[in-house]
């Protein structure tokens, strides 16, 4: 567990090292939030068209590889990355897209893998504990990243970047193969054994993929939810805003968004380390609900107050909230789902949660630049708390009993 944890955390803070070099350079040489928002949208196409393909074969194979197959993708990133900057820097933007869709396959193919592999080393009964410890560490993870990534910006530059980010997924890569997978022998003869059926009933990724969906669909109360967070994650607009909104709403620099997402961090890691309490002091279906609308509520809040510290206190909230919300799903997905599905319905899941985000992001971008980031936020929230009470009323999903 401590091994996996620390993996988790490694890959976490690399990921934030590469997101913010991506995002400050672009909004910082085209002053535009519509520009940065596109590449959160070609992030998500990505995920939406590759991901649902990528679980397929993350089901048929070793986990562990898997996730090295991931990790090899980021690594070549970012050297790549370093060496177009410094090398065809006239070709660097239409490149660094490029790059952000080969750094979301990679995160695509570790994303289902880890949770095929969690089952195996801990068990589900403990997968709301470790799912709390990782969520803790990437929390603590995001905020270093973020201030790292200031520090070589400044003092390295962009290149120093994307060499970081390789260099700490190298490192989680390393620490992987220390892994200890007390089921390897059964683990490799099932997978061989699926791999083979496969090859036999000459199945192809489609028939693979409308498999894994059938199998969502005959679980009413995950695929409502699975729907729900869909129509959900169109308030996720607000992502690639918030430095428009630290500087716009509360007329501030780079050392208050800094802290702001301290205090998110805080909340995560909070949450994470008290996961299977917080989780389980009220029924799922009210735990959902509640923490949608006390999101939603959040985001409002946010959007509208000028005050710092009040902002701040607000702004835990909402990452208090959210962060219970996702452990306490994602910890579902592996529960409910047989081992042999996971790959695919996770990666599926995310393809559905996130088809509808490109086109809003862009659409939030327009709005922001147009009108204000303050808008965008406040329509989120909204959004979110409506929904929010739609999950606490929603009868099948009161039928889930535990997570």
């Amino acid at each position: 567990m401590s091994v996996i944890v620390s993996n988790q955390f490694l890959t976490a803070l690399a990921d934030s090292v590469y997101d913010v070099a991506i995002f400050w350079y672009i909004y910082d040489q085209s002053g535009s939030a519509l520009l940065a928002s596109i590449v959160t949208a070609i992030s998500f196409i990505t995920q939406i068209l590759a991901g649902p393909f990528i679980g397929v074969l993350a089901d048929y194979k070793n986990p562990k590889w898997t996730m090295q197959l991931g990790f090899t993708l980021m690594i070549f990133v970012g050297i790549s990355m370093a060496f177009i900057y410094y090398f065809l820097l006239d070709y660097f933007v239409i490149l660094l897209y490029l790059g952000v869709i080969i750094h979301d396959i990679g995160m695509a193919t570790i994303k289902p893998a880890k949770s095929k592999l969690l089952p195996r080393i801990v068990g589900t009964e403990r997968i709301v504990q470790v799912n709390g410890y990782i969520s803790s560490s990437s929390q603590i993870a995001l905020t270093l990243g973020k201030s790292m990534s200031g520090f070589l910006i400044a003092f390295i530059g962009f290149i120093g970047v994307m060499l970081s980010h390789a260099a700490l997924y190298l490192l989680a890569s390393i620490l992987l193969k220390l892994l200890i997978d007390f089921t390897l022998s059964q683990t490799n003869e099932s997978e061989e054994n699926a791999e083979s059926e496969r090859e036999n009933k000459k199945q192809s990724y489609i028939s693979d993929i409308k498999d894994a969906f059938q199998l969502m669909r005959s679980f009413r109360p995950l695929f409502k939810l699975i729907v729900i967070g869909m129509v959900i994650n169109v308030a996720s607009v607000i992502g690639p805003l918030f430095v428009v909104i630290v500087r716009e709403q509360y007329s501030s620099g780079p050392i208050v968004f800094g802290w702001f997402n301290a205090v998110g961090a805080i909340a995560g890691v909070v949450v994470g380390l008290f996961a299977n309490r917080i989780i389980n002091f009220v029924k799922p279906y009210m735990m959902f609900g509640l923490s949608m609308s006390g999101a939603g509520l959040s985001m409002i809040l946010v959007g509208t107050l000028s005050n710092i510290y009040a902002g701040m206190g607000v702004y835990f909230i909402m990452s208090f909230f959210l962060t219970v919300f996702n452990i306490a799903f994602s910890s579902l997905l592996i529960t409910l789902v047989e081992d042999e599905y996971r790959g695919r319905v996770n990666n599926l899941t995310t393809a559905f949660a996130t088809i509808m985000i490109p086109v809003f992001s862009v659409l939030g971008g327009f709005v922001a630049d147009q009108i204000s980031a303050s808008i965008v936020y406040i329509f989120a929230g909204v959004w979110v708390v409506v929904w929010g009470i739609m999950i606490y009323l929603d009868k099948d999903i009161r039928e889930i009993e535990s997570v």
